[in-house]
């Protein structure tokens, strides 16, 4: 049998017996688990935000900003004569 398959046998079966057994302890992992997403939407709208902020500052392109991926795009050096 499959190791990994093993150990989310045994930790499915653990958390559905503490489930049974109490049913505060659903309610707590529940609540914990929507508290982390919503932390997760959180810092992802301020990243968005900052990002906006930053390329508004920075005058970067508009295209390069408004792709949704993390990458800021290429760097431009201005040699000074």
């Amino acid at each position: 049998m499959n190791l990994v398959f093993l150990l989310v046998l045994i930790s499915g079966s653990c958390i559905a017996l503490c489930t049974w057994l109490s049913p505060e302890c659903l309610r707590w992992a529940a609540a914990h688990l929507l508290t982390r997403a919503d932390v997760i939407d959180v810092s992802r709208e301020e990243r968005k935000r900052r990002m906006r902020f930053w390329s508004t500052e920075l005058r970067l392109d508009a295209s390069v900003t408004e792709k949704g991926n993390d990458a800021i795009g290429p760097v431009h050096v201005f040699a000074r004569r």
